[in-house]
């Protein structure tokens, strides 16, 4: 669907008047990151996550920000306690620009966990941006087609899960200007990471496909959070089944998982989830919060085959 992408002017003293359309100003804020004694990292890393609302890769939103899964947090240190975890290695499922991953991992440490470290993983971290002349096209790594911009206007590519396959009138005009897309050259490419996440030492990040067993990962992590990722609108049932396997296998004997998603009300975004530890064939679910994970009852049910 054409759309005229949605442009913000921000009053910033680092960024100054700048405004924001599509991927681009991430480059610019990335830059105004490595500022040394940069005061407005946390405005930065709002500003990041905000460009990325409206970006959608691999069928899924690249929605985060600050202070987003708190509920979260909260459920993994309270059951990983009990499961007298001390050194933990954590993996964040979806974590888009991976800034709740750092807050999760700040959360720990401010709990008296001096060995933690943290993988961020997401379908998608990097944007490829092509260029032929005013006309700019990003990609994703695997080249999906995310954006489409001429000035002002933009065509968002990239579609939702359950409509991939499908395009638009405007979209299959597009698609079927191949001389022009075959004239496009690699520009950059833009990092859609958060830039003090990437400063952070104890986080990995790794593109990840969730219904993909990386056996790298296998019984490494103490605990996981997927939040937002494995939900019944951008997965089938038998999707979500393969995802809940991969994950058991990535835990440790009693390894605590958190499958959450965040919906918006009246009041803002609220966090549903429930909380597992890991069994040798199964997850045992030891709480809810919310109303609950949407899925938790595809869970309840996986047993290892």
């Amino acid at each position: 669907m054409l759309q005229l992408i949605a442009r913000q002017t921000v009053a910033d003293p680092m960024l100054k008047h700048r405004q924001l359309a599509g991927p681009d100003p991430l480059l610019e804020i990335v830059k105004s990151a490595e500022i040394p004694n940069c005061t407005l990292q946390n405005d930065l890393s709002n500003l990041f996550s905000e460009v990325l609302r409206d970006l959608r890769v691999g069928g899924a939103w690249k929605r985060n920000g600050l202070r987003r899964l708190g509920q979260t947090e909260l459920m993994l240190q309270r059951h990983l306690s009990a499961a007298r975890h001390s050194n933990v290695t954590l993996l964040d499922l979806g974590a888009s620009d991976g800034i709740t991953t750092l807050e999760l991992l700040h959360a720990f440490r401010r709990s008296g966990y001096s060995d933690v470290s943290a993988y961020a993983t997401d379908l998608n971290l990097w944007l490829y941006r092509f260029r032929l002349g005013p006309l700019i096209e990003n990609q994703a790594g695997d080249g999906e087609p995310i954006m489409v911009r001429l000035g002002p206007l933009g065509l968002r590519l990239a579609k939702h899960r359950r409509e991939i396959g499908k395009s638009g009138l405007f979209s299959a005009w597009y698609f079927g200007s191949k001389n022009v897309r075959d004239a496009m050259r690699l520009d950059t490419r833009i990092a859609l990471i958060d830039p003090p996440v990437s400063n952070e030492p104890n986080i990995i990040d790794s593109e990840l496909n969730c219904l993909q067993r990386n056996e790298m990962f296998v019984g490494k992590f103490t605990a996981a959070r997927a939040s937002n990722v494995p939900n019944l609108g951008y997965f089938e049932p038998d999707q979500i089944v393969s995802a809940i396997t991969h994950l058991h296998a990535y835990l440790c004997q009693d390894g605590c998982l958190v499958v959450s998603r965040n919906v918006d009300s009246r009041a803002g975004e609220v966090e549903s989830g429930s909380v597992w530890l890991k069994q040798y064939n199964r997850f045992e679910r030891v709480a809810d919060f919310g109303s609950g994970s949407e899925v938790k009852e595809i869970i309840d049910d996986w047993r290892k085959k």
